[in-house]
């Protein structure tokens, strides 16, 4: 029998499938999980896993012309928390580009994400965020 994934090669595997289109790190998360985008903007805050969807993931995707891909620098365990340092890019809906870095911080029951720390670049987040969207 396999030796089961440690939650560093899990969490690098969903990075590896995000970018080649086929996964989601969020695919991790468990139904119970907690997510708080730190920073000093009003988009700091936690979010619940249903409310993360609707509030971000969601409204973010629709401002996005084409797939937020990630590339990961680095990836680090300590005991049940894995840290990934990343940068992503995609093309916005106004033909503008969109990058920016993130360090998430997965803390691993399991298998599962129960709890994410996500820093970033609020003002660049921000400002995809206030773009308008036509909802047709």
């Amino acid at each position: 029998m396999a030796e089961p994934l440690n939650h560093k090669q899990l969490v690098e595997q969903a990075f590896n499938q995000c970018s080649q289109g086929t996964g989601s790190p969020f695919d991790l998360l468990a139904a119970d999980a907690q997510w708080t985008i730190m920073g000093p903007t009003e988009s700091a805050k936690t979010y619940n896993l249903p409310d993360f969807q609707e509030m971000v993931v969601k409204p973010f995707n629709q401002r996005l012309a084409t797939p937020l891909k990630p590339r990961v620098h680095d990836t680090y365990q300590a005991g049940n928390e894995v840290i990934i340092l990343f940068e992503a890019e995609a093309t916005l809906i106004n033909g503008e580009r969109y990058q920016n870095s993130y360090a998430w911080f997965f803390t691993m029951l399991q298998g599962q994400v129960t709890n994410v720390r996500a820093v970033l670049d609020l003002n660049a987040y921000d400002a995809v965020m206030a773009l308008d969207v036509n909802d047709d």
